[in-house]
């Protein structure tokens, strides 16, 4: 079992998270909170991923791919209805160097946001550089993940507490694919995993589910968040609506804790402390930061 960080203390909050959910989210690994921002907050990342789905669909019609570019689609449909006229799918499961962008940074600093990560990190907060936005296609196995740790993919994370925020784009329920989670799991410590033969993902050798009835799948309108531990078990089930179910994920620990060789490390930075309040990164330097790194060329989506 992983000793818990002084962060998780629920008398020591230092942002807008309740004693109550600090302690719900000691006892889940997991915390849902509702309308953490409003959905107009939402609207300049969803024009980003509306700007390169325009892109790749100018791309595609030059290349004599598609005949409809489907600009009067709604968002959670035109990238789904631009792959359907050739048979297209996602070429990755997430976008990560093409929604580089200060609407990106704006909401990954966003203050609400923060206010939620700064009650488990005592207000010292290190956003961790990894970033995505997700095109969960309609019957899509490339992004249905299986359960998985977090730390299974981050060596030596597993002794830090390192926060994920997800964030849907678009309402959220079983149907389109949203996220399970085993409540509690986190206690265990990092389970091994084996990549499963064929794909890119791990799963774990045992079953966390096994026997286990309570599952939790969560239900989210755009404007909610869920904060996660790495070490809880979660998975993304499959998608069977015909539209797409969008969302973005970032992810946070309390500052100076040791990231190892993690990949986005060149892209980490302080976002929020009140002991050092200068180091705190603005979006100039996180660009300078990004145009440095290896993510700018080397990350195609």
């Amino acid at each position: 079992m992983v000793t818990p960080d002084s962060s998780l203390d629920p008398l020591n909050s230092f942002g807008s998270l309740s004693p109550t959910q600090i302690q719900t989210f000691q006892n889940q690994g997991y915390l849902v909170v509702r309308q953490v921002v409003s959905p107009s907050d939402l609207v300049p990342m969803v024009g980003i991923i509306s700007r390169v789905v325009d892109q790749q669909a100018d791309r595609f019609y030059a290349a004599g791919k598609i005949t409809d570019l489907c600009q009067q689609a709604p968002f959670e449909d035109r990238w789904y209805r631009i792959l359907q006229q050739f048979g297209g799918q996602n070429e990755v499961y997430g976008w990560h160097t093409t929604v580089f962008s200060q609407a990106l940074f704006d909401l990954i600093t966003h203050p609400a946001v923060l206010d939620v990560v700064g009650s488990l990190t005592e207000g010292e907060t290190q956003f961790n550089g990894d970033f995505w936005a997700r095109p969960k296609l309609p019957e899509e196995k490339l992004t249905t993940l299986p359960w998985h740790q977090d730390s299974a993919y981050m060596p030596d994370t597993e002794h830090h507490t390192h926060l994920t925020v997800w964030m849907p784009l678009v309402d959220v329920c079983p149907e389109n694919g949203t996220l399970q989670f085993v409540p509690g799991s986190h206690k265990l410590g990092l389970k091994p995993h084996l990549r499963i033969e064929g794909e890119s993902f791990k799963s774990p050798v045992d079953d966390p589910a096994d026997g286990n009835v309570d599952i939790d799948s969560l239900e989210m309108e755009v404007g909610d968040l869920v904060i996660f531990h790495n070490l809880v078990f979660h998975r993304s089930l499959i998608n069977h609506t015909e539209s797409i179910r969008w969302s973005v994920d970032f992810r946070y620990s309390q500052a100076n804790t040791p990231l190892g060789e993690l990949w986005h490390r060149p892209i980490s930075c302080i976002v929020r402390s009140h002991r050092f309040p200068h180091m705190v990164a603005g979006w100039d330097d996180w660009r300078a930061l990004w145009n440095a790194s290896p993510h700018k060329s080397n990350f195609l989506w």
